[in-house]
């Protein structure tokens, strides 16, 4: 059984890692590689990962859910970081799916299914996930990291238009209210994104991103990198007012990159 996927369509040659956490290890158009690359005990750090069954920052690896106290690993201190699923190996399903039992890491159990979709001229990432046998709370969603430069071409340049962003607390958690959209560098979820979000590497390429996911966080600190992550929710929903599956239901989202090469 293979632990990769490989897809191709025109110029664009994409590489799934199962092992590693169902990522985007590789997405590459006209031998320009978009994804920083990095080494697999850095689960956070590369690649274009899938957040599940939650993403962002969960205050202290600790929620209530229907009446009882719930606590995962903190992976990021002080907190627990972009669930399980970038850190788990999956299944392969197919040519173009994966999977993943939630039930070794997650009270709730569950189970999760990948598809990829790529053309000449667009990547389509879906995520579903859905409920075992108990309700269970969730969100979704993908992390991934941009290459500030592409071969020659010019450096990143971000087009990300928000009514507002989410206010952070002390430990950089939302409060959830929304206040103004704050000057650069960000590490915030935003709110009423408008889409598409643009990326240009001028003279290289240029990328649109839509979602259904109707929040979207950006990092922008490091010097060689950025993310930009459409998510269900913003972080810590979980503490706040979480979706919750019915037991068999299911969540589903989807994220679309698409390129013009100039």
């Amino acid at each position: 059984m293979t632990d990769r996927l490989h897809l191709e369509a025109g110029s664009a040659e994409l590489v799934v890692d199962a092992v590693h956490g169902g990522r985007l290890a590789s997405l590459a158009i006209d031998g320009l590689e978009l994804l920083r690359q990095g080494p697999p005990d850095a689960p956070i750090g590369w690649g274009c990962f899938p957040m599940v069954p939650w993403a962002g920052r969960l205050r202290h690896g600790r929620f209530r859910f229907d009446g009882v106290d719930v606590e995962v690993p903190i992976d990021l201190a002080p907190h627990a970081i972009h669930g399980f699923g970038h850190t788990s190996a999956w299944e392969v399903a197919g040519a173009d799916r994966l999977t993943l039992d939630l039930a070794d890491r997650w009270p709730f159990g569950g189970r999760v299914d990948q598809r990829f979709d790529l053309t000449a001229d667009r990547l389509v990432l879906h995520l579903a996930a859905r409920a075992a046998d108990r309700p269970m709370p969730v969100m979704l969603g993908w992390h991934p990291w941009f290459q500030r430069s592409l071969g020659s071409g010019g450096g990143l340049r971000l087009d990300l238009r928000a009514d507002g962003a989410y206010l952070l607390d002390d430990e950089a958690i939302p409060s959830g209210a929304v206040g103004p959209v704050p000057p650069e560098p960000w590490d915030h979820c935003f709110h009423v994104v408008d889409q598409p979000v643009r990326l240009d590497w001028p003279g290289a390429l240029a990328l649109e991103l839509r979602s259904s996911c109707e929040h979207w966080v950006a990092y922008t600190e490091p010097d060689d990198a950025l993310c930009v992550e459409p998510q269900t929710a913003a972080p810590d929903v979980f503490n706040r007012d979480p979706q919750v599956l019915a037991p068999g239901e299911a969540l589903t989202a989807w994220f679309e990159m698409r390129w013009t090469l100039p």
